[in-house]
């Protein structure tokens, strides 16, 4: 399958409520890729993969990866290919 990168903008309460460790943890997928807190109170993933498993990916995002985030937009922007081998909060 072919592989696709996106970049994620999370925005919400995404911060201080284990989102970015609950996005390892639903990381189930085989994505691969970085997540990380930015200053401005959102959080960037970048994740690749296969357009069926990012597409479930984003649908467990948008719903929350803990039950104390609430996510109230994404931005979701196509780039590259990056090839990670991992998945990893930076």
């Amino acid at each position: 399958m072919e592989l696709h990168c996106l970049k994620i903008i999370a925005h919400g309460q995404v911060q201080g409520v284990g989102f970015r460790y609950g996005t390892l943890q639903i990381n189930r997928l085989a994505i691969t890729g970085t997540v990380q807190n930015l200053s401005d109170g959102t959080v960037r993933i970048i994740a690749e993969g296969n357009h069926p498993n990012l597409k479930e990916f984003i649908h467990l995002i948008k719903a929350g990866p803990t039950p104390f985030a609430h996510v109230t937009n994404l931005q979701i922007e196509e780039l590259p290919p990056q090839h990670y081998q991992l998945f990893m909060i930076k």
